[in-house]
């Protein structure tokens, strides 16, 4: 038993690793000011999605949902957050301390450009590949991707907001302003095509849903823009995560519970009318 729990501790970090690989955070340094949609409350401070670091043919980019880009931002007015390490580290929340933390870079690429998609909720960062930082990968998303079936599994990694660690606050003027830090999390779900309730722009074509289930997060807010990743049954001789792009995150239903995803041959339209056939 305890060989089997250790095994499968090694398998969830395998594939955990090879999520945060690819994923990035990305904060909009333009302040959103207005009413939080989750806590429905005033809200005034950068928002943060996530990201995945992909490539078709020759382009590098950081692909995302639409509506995580503020809709005035250049790409300079942005911040990634790469992988830091190269390993998986556990630090309690209790024990996390400011040298533990990283910070989210700018965009300095003076030729790096936003493409937003006309007709689905994606947006994609061109930019050098020298931005990344040494543990992110850019994954050849023309390659190898897949619209998983009903009933199969896909995993993603992003940023809950409401999983943040608050790290303090300060007086700006009269304001309190509080710093977070946020988490890369992974949940999984298993995929449905038909919604049993009322949606506003579902559509089955470009669509597909997954429950939101994480007993530490509630609403998957943060989450806009993390890839969802399918994995791969063929055999290997040596097992290691065989993950294959399954689309992007974009919205969601009922309070949180559902999340809406674009299918990844949606993704691949975007791309090839952006930067032509891979």
């Amino acid at each position: 038993m305890e060989n089997i729990d250790e095994l499968h501790r090694q398998a969830t970090d395998a594939i955990s690793s090879r999520l945060w690989t690819n994923t990035v955070a990305i904060v909009n340094s333009i302040r959103t000011v207005g009413i939080d949609p989750v806590t429905k409350r005033p809200a005034d401070g950068e928002e943060a999605g996530t990201g995945c670091a992909g490539r078709w043919g020759s382009h590098h980019f950081i692909l995302t949902a639409g509506h995580v880009p503020h809709p005035d931002a250049k790409p300079s007015n942005l911040r990634i957050f790469w992988r830091p390490t190269g390993g998986v580290e556990r630090i309690a929340d209790a024990d996390l301390k400011r040298q533990d933390i990283g910070d989210a870079l700018s965009v300095r690429d003076p030729k790096a450009v936003i493409h937003q998609c006309p007709w689905e909720d994606l947006a994609v960062i061109e930019l050098d590949p020298a931005e990344a930082g040494p543990h992110t990968e850019f994954f050849d998303i023309g390659t190898s991707w897949i619209d998983p079936a009903e009933g199969e599994m896909v995993h993603c990694c992003g940023f809950p907001i409401d999983k943040h660690v608050p790290l303090g606050s300060r007086m700006v003027g009269t304001k309190t302003e509080y710093d977070i830090a946020l988490r890369p999390t992974v949940f999984s779900g298993t995929v449905f095509h038909q919604p049993k309730f009322l949606t506003d722009n579902f559509d089955a074509e470009r669509h597909y849903l997954v429950p939101y289930e994480r007993h530490d997060s509630k609403h998957p807010k943060g989450f806009s823009g993390s890839a969802a990743w399918w994995e791969s049954d063929q055999p290997q001789k040596i097992w290691k995560p065989n993950l294959v792009f399954a689309g992007i995150c974009t919205s969601c239903y009922k309070d949180g519970a559902i999340e809406q995803i674009a299918k990844a041959s949606a993704v691949q339209r975007f791309l090839e009318e952006v930067f032509g056939p891979a």
